[in-house]
This record gives structure tokens, C-alpha cells and sequence, in this order.
């Protein structure tokens, strides 16, 4: 799995981190909407608490309220990866992996800071919906700026961080530059979506 998720080719290492973190995001669903209670973490996130409970006044205004959360987000995973490598693993990586459980146990209990009607079981309705897209602009960024750590650590926690040596860390080809303006495209297009989606709950 690690030659996938760290081959040259940024469509492999786009596909297998995708595919991980869907697969966590749809185990992350089953659970929560059959075992744990309906709301159960609304408002109790600092997502939740920025994004706050009431529909912004227009969709230009929601639109730029969710944009600048998703934006926050890509630049804690690019700094991420320009920090760490933790056993070879961009520390990247993991910011968009926890937002797929994250998203999952969100839609299972429907915890949403504006909640839908009623929770959604597991199904492929979710493809209609944005969250699977804006997951998809946060791989791009991770899989397009994985070759940027300034330090490698042995373990994520209480590790020793041993210096890489600048004149060996990669820049970014135009193949990298062209992913992350796909991704921010994508995000653009995707918060809009989930913003008149909010606008006509």
C-alpha cells in the first residue's frame, strides 16, 4: 500500500488515498447511523462552532463562509506535509483521512450545525451530494505536495525529528501546480453546491 500511496505517478497516489480514506468514510457512516444517536456531536466541534446554526443571509454569503473553512483546511495540509514525513508517510496525508471519518459520523447522525430532515443510511445517494467532491480537492492538495517535508519522525507522537537535507526536497512539477489549481476549482464549485443545498434546507 505505501508504494501506492507514495508512487510517482500523482493519478495512482490520488486513487489510493481516495479509495483509503472512502472506505473509512463509508465504515465511519454504517457505524454511526445504526449505533450511535442522532446529533450526537452538533455543535460540538470547532468546525461546528465556526461554520455556526443559522443560514447565512445570502448564497454569496454561505458560499463564502463554507469556502473559507475548506481553504483553512488545504493550507493546514500543505503545511502538514511541508513539516513531516512520519515513516515515510507525507503527515498530510492524514488531515484529509480524518475528515472522511469525520464526514461520515457527521452524516450518520446527521450532525450537521443546520441539520437535514432526517438522517441518510448508507447508499450511493451521497454521490449527490458535495462532501465526497470537497474530500476529493483535499487529496489532490495532499497527493500534489507530498514531497515537501522539511523532517522525518519515526512515529507520529513523542517522536525524535531528524532534519531533511533542503537541497533534496523535491519542487513542485507542473503536473503538481495543475492538481492543486484542479483541486481549488473543485473545491469552488463544490462549497457553491453545498451552499444552495443549505440555502434551500
Amino acid at each position: 500500500m505505501k508504494k501506492l500511496l507514495l508512487h510517482k505517478s500523482l493519478l495512482i497516489r490520488f486513487i489510493s488515498l481516495y479509495l483509503t480514506g472512502l472506505l473509512l468514510f463509508l465504515f465511519a457512516w454504517f457505524i454511526s447511523y445504526y449505533f450511535l444517536p442522532e446529533g450526537v456531536i452538533r455543535g460540538g466541534t470547532a468546525a461546528a462552532k465556526f461554520a455556526g446554526n443559522d443560514v447565512g443571509g445570502n448564497l454569496f454569503g454561505e458560499w463564502m463562509i463554507i469556502l473559507a473553512f475548506n481553504l483553512f483546511a488545504t493550507v493546514i495540509i500543505i503545511i502538514a506535509n511541508i513539516s513531516t514525513n512520519v515513516r515515510g508517510y507525507p503527515l498530510g496525508y492524514l488531515v484529509p483521512i480524518i475528515w472522511f471519518i469525520y464526514y461520515g459520523i457527521l452524516l450518520g447522525t446527521n450532525s450537521f450545525s443546520i441539520p437535514m430532515p432526517q438522517r441518510i443510511a448508507p447508499s450511493l445517494t451521497v454521490f449527490g451530494r458535495s462532501g465526497l467532491y470537497e474530500m476529493a480537492s483535499y487529496i489532490l492538495i495532499a497527493v500534489a505536495t507530498y514531497a515537501l517535508p522539511r523532517h522525518n519522525a519515526n512515529r507520529l507522537f513523542f517522536s525524535t525529528y531528524e532534519k531533511i537535507d533542503p537541497e533534496t526536497i523535491a519542487s513542485l512539477s507542473k503536473s503538481q501546480w495543475t492538481a492543486i489549481v484542479l483541486a481549488v476549482v473543485i473545491l469552488l464549485l463544490s462549497n457553491l453546491w453545498e451552499a444552495r443545498m443549505i440555502m434551500t434546507v
